[in-house]
């Protein structure tokens, strides 16, 4: 019994200028998947926008034909995405983007796609970002109506983009996390369980279970000998009481919801779906 797929990893596309916020490549994570026994990979290094974000769309075209590439070396499925930022602003103004910096053309060619919250971008203003962190996550006790305008912005995310999953749900942010886990999986979102960051409560994951909530576990790796490595998720699924069957890559491939992989989640929610044009 094992998990058959990581779908939230970094490759050194991930970086600011010459300083490597991952380490490893395309083809060393693929290779390190192989090892592990994964049947399949993706790879989302931070989105446009991020401190150590991909450097602009020549950057993503290059990180795709080095996943084709890899995927021919290695015979492990591999797929290109981004780890998308959402931009909390998006809760209280239907002005702004939930995505920030994710351009419509570069949206098309994700191969996967996943949303969740970065602090300190998107803001304009550092004042503007610093007190949304301080009221998030310093204190930790934000007011109702922060709360719900942070739970809106999710759901925004989730009604605009074709989301395959939520990364590290609630992580430097705090939203309802029940609220947005059943939402989602009303609408074929997984709820990640990331293996580097822990950002959901025991109780808060016990009441997605009883929600029927489907959970993607992923290891978040930022070094090839990391990748496929689920131990902190693992964890959380035997603390909680997880079952096995509410997580989409636990012997079985997920049935994901974007439009690059034709999914059967996608006619439930009103994505169109097309072919996958790598």
């Amino acid at each position: 019994m094992a998990f058959w797929g990581d779908y939230h990893t970094h490759t050194t596309y991930s970086r600011n200028g010459r300083k490597l916020h991952a380490k490893g490549t395309v083809l060393q994570n693929a290779q390190s998947a192989a090892r592990a026994g994964l049947k399949e990979l993706a790879v989302t290094d931070h989105g446009y926008g991020h401190a150590y974000g991909i450097d602009g769309r020549d950057a993503f075209a290059a990180l795709k034909e080095d996943c084709r590439r890899a995927e021919q070396a290695t015979g492990v499925k591999i797929y290109a995405g981004l780890e998308n930022n959402l931009d909390p602003r998006c809760g209280k103004r239907a002005d702004i983007k939930p995505f920030i910096g994710t351009d419509d053309a570069t949206l098309s060619e994700l191969q996967i796609v996943q949303g969740g919250y970065h602090a300190f971008i998107g803001t304009p203003f550092m004042i503007n970002n610093m007190m949304f962190w301080t009221r998030n996550v310093i204190f930790g006790i934000p007011t109702r109506k922060l709360v719900q305008r942070n739970t809106a912005a999710y759901k925004r995310m989730i009604d605009e983009y074709p989301i395959d999953f939520i990364g590290h749900l609630n992580r430097g942010i705090i939203a309802d996390a029940v609220e947005i886990a059943v939402y989602a999986h009303e609408r074929g979102v997984y709820i990640e369980l990331n293996g580097r960051h822990k950002s959901l409560k025991p109780d808060e994951l016990r009441a997605m279970v009883a929600a029927g909530v489907e959970f993607i576990c992923n290891s978040d790796a930022h070094r090839p000998e990391s990748v496929g490595n689920m131990t902190y998720g693992e964890s959380l699924i035997k603390e909680c009481g997880i079952p096995y069957e509410l997580v989409a890559n636990w012997e079985r491939l997920p049935d994901f919801r974007s439009r690059n992989f034709k999914s059967a989640r996608a006619g439930k929610s009103g994505v169109n779906v097309v072919d996958d044009q790598r």
